[in-house]
């Protein structure tokens, strides 16, 4: 296992049990609240949250429509946290890269307030694609910082935080992920403390 992802490991397992009161489960609702107001999904939809944490965000999209829910995690607590208040939803704890999953078998993917903490982003992204159904998208949320604060905490303090974190992009570095990796529409916006994406696999036609 990556350094990185091992660090986060750790980290989030230290802090599942009180993660919602947690500074940074408070932090993180303000995204969540934006995904759920952005994403809409369909009677039936496979959805998979990466990075799901203790499931909230996949609650509450399931009390939106009828999915097949599913949240893979690299922490165990937060996983054991996620099937306690969930039961009803599909939680594993798996590593985001590769997804365990058959291609086009996915039709939304979502990744709230963890895309910095992976060690391979342009290899995940790639899974995205190939996971994702034609018409699929992926809905990522991200901190919104200001360009010396990214310089800064990228230079002199993620290579030696514990934390887990691996780099904090600006709006140009996540877009481009996405283009890359062979998305069609990609989309992304600041709104408050957070920036948000949303990436289609193909372009819709009318």
């Amino acid at each position: 296992m990556n350094r990185k992802t091992e660090e986060s490991r750790i980290a989030y397992n230290k802090i599942a049990s009180e993660y919602d009161s947690s500074r940074e489960g408070r932090y993180t609702r303000f995204h969540i609240m934006e995904l759920l107001n952005t994403i809409e999904p369909g009677e039936g939809d496979v959805v998979l949250d990466v990075a799901c944490g203790n499931g909230t965000l996949l609650g509450e999209l399931s009390q939106k429509a009828k999915i097949q829910a599913n949240g893979i995690d690299i922490s165990e607590k937060m996983i054991d946290a996620a099937k306690m208040r969930y039961p009803y939803i599909n939680f594993e704890a798996r590593p985001c890269a590769p997804l365990e999953w058959e291609d086009e078998s996915i039709d939304i993917i979502t990744v709230c307030c963890a895309f910095h903490h992976f060690d391979n982003p342009q290899g995940f992204v790639k899974e995205c694609r190939r996971v994702l159904k034609k018409n699929g998208a992926v809905y990522v949320a991200e901190p919104n910082f200001g360009a010396v604060i990214r310089f800064f905490a990228n230079i002199f303090w993620l290579p030696f935080s514990k934390s887990g974190d691996v780099r904090i992009y600006g709006k140009k570095e996540l877009e481009t992920f996405f283009y890359k990796g062979g998305f069609k529409v990609v989309r992304v916006y600041a709104k408050g403390k957070g920036m948000f994406l949303k990436a289609e696999k193909e372009v819709r036609r009318a």
